[in-house]
């Protein structure tokens, strides 16, 4: 069981992270990304048809045609502006988390994130 103090003190640290302006500017993108309804049903299109795709293949279809299609919305929602920039907003994020972590990782002499680069 996790100690008061660590609990405190890790939810202070989850605030902080809040003031992040990479946070800031991940949440603003999401914002728009949500709010492109055309990106929105692109998304849900796509993840029906790879959900199809899925399916297919684990019965030992394999269906070029939705294939094409899938590579065809994954470029659309490539092109797209709001999607583009909510994914290079949540990178920039990652990136930072990482460096985070990294620091975490070093001051108790245990690397965190091994398990993420396997």
């Amino acid at each position: 069981m996790i100690s008061e103090t660590v609990k405190e003190k890790a939810l202070e640290f989850a605030e902080a992270l809040k003031c992040l302006e990479e946070y800031k500017e991940f949440l603003e993108m999401e914002k728009r990304l949500k709010a492109d309804n055309e990106a929105q049903a692109m998304i849900m299109e796509f993840q029906k048809k790879q959900q199809d795709f899925v399916t297919k293949q684990m019965s030992g279809i394999f269906d070029n045609e939705l294939l094409s299609e899938l590579t065809d919305l994954q470029a659309k929602l490539n092109a797209r502006e709001s999607v583009v920039m909510f994914i290079e907003s949540y990178n920039r994020l990652l990136s930072v988390l990482g460096e985070v972590l990294d620091l975490i990782s070093e001051r108790l002499e245990l690397d965190l994130g091994e398990v993420y680069r396997r």
